[in-house]
């Protein structure tokens, strides 16, 4: 099913001057309201309009890049609607990356299928990465140019989801050479329980965990322990101090790490995590680190959508 299909020339606002946000929301769930797939489920403004701002306090959907999302999911939706608006201004809404939106697309979709939700994101954001699209939709006078645009570019609904749909951009540049103290000290800051360590061309050549970190202090006889209790003075950390004071992350990173490519399925990506137990899926392309997936991604990006 293409996404085409779901747009008609009431489905396009053009030229949005909303105060912020919040009005911005307000107008698109009045219009979305009115569309016949909605109308014709029963389904009020005032339903769409709570479930929109519910979803909101959460946590913007502003995924970044100039692009918003805001979205809801309701138990009477049948059919996916989908709203498309263009901003005549460019404004705040507390975006991941602290840029101005552009273009917002507001999505209704059924309670039970999420990514449903995820895939028109997506496919709406990688329309929007392409910048003679950007370009032809963002000038857009008439609504039909903006569904011409999107005809076009044949964006399929019923591909499945993949590592480039979730992947969030890596956070931190751990090389080989840096030392562990400040390696210890970025994940800390960053709240990261595992990173890569990549070389000058960016490939990943090993992994950091918070995991890996603790043994560094354990003896190997502490596996085969039921207790602790007879050895209660002991300084787990003692001999972590001592190692951390001239180690560099190449000399404790972990040579076992899982990487797939862009294209990984969702599946994939589940069973390495969930299965494999990998605190990171890493994505690289052309052998040079381009996203990571981790639980809380999947959290963000699935479940909570």
């Amino acid at each position: 099913m293409r996404l085409a299909t779901h747009l008609s020339p009431s489905s396009i606002m053009l030229g949005l001057d909303p105060a912020d946000k919040w009005e911005l929301i307000e107008t698109m769930s009045k219009r979305i309201a009115n569309e016949p797939a909605i109308l014709s489920q029963g389904i009020t403004f005032d339903e769409i309009h709570k479930a929109m701002l519910k979803r909101e306090a959460q946590s913007s959907t502003g995924i970044g890049n100039g692009f918003a999302f805001p979205h809801a999911r309701l138990s009477k939706v049948r059919n996916l609607a989908v709203i498309i608006g263009t901003l005549k201004n460019p404004m705040d809404f507390d975006s991941v990356d602290k840029q101005p939106v552009k273009v917002a697309c507001m999505i209704l979709a059924q309670e039970k299928n999420p990514t449903l939700s995820l895939k028109v994101m997506s496919l709406v954001a990688k329309l929007f990465s392409d910048e003679k699209s950007r370009e032809l939709i963002s000038n857009a006078k008439e609504p039909k140019t903006v569904i011409e645009c999107i005809k076009s570019s044949n964006l399929d609904l019923d591909v499945p989801i993949t590592a480039s749909d979730i992947m969030r951009a890596p956070r931190l540049n751990i090389t080989p050479e840096m030392p562990l103290k400040e390696v210890t000290a970025l994940m800390s800051t960053n709240q990261i329980n595992a990173t890569a360590v990549v070389n000058k061309d960016k490939q990943v050549i090993g992994e950091i965990s918070c995991k890996r970190l603790f043994q560094l202090g354990i003896p190997d006889f502490f596996s085969q322990l039921k207790s602790v209790a007879f050895i209660s003075e002991f300084d787990p950390f003692e001999k972590y101090f001592h190692e951390e004071s001239k180690s560099k992350a190449g000399d404790v990173m972990s040579k076992k790490f899982c990487e797939m490519p862009p294209s990984a399925t969702l599946l994939e990506i589940v069973f390495a995590l969930s299965v494999l137990h990998h605190p990171n899926v890493y994505i690289t392309q052309n052998n040079r680190l381009v996203g990571i997936v981790d639980q809380s991604t999947l959290l963000d990006q699935i479940l909570n959508i």
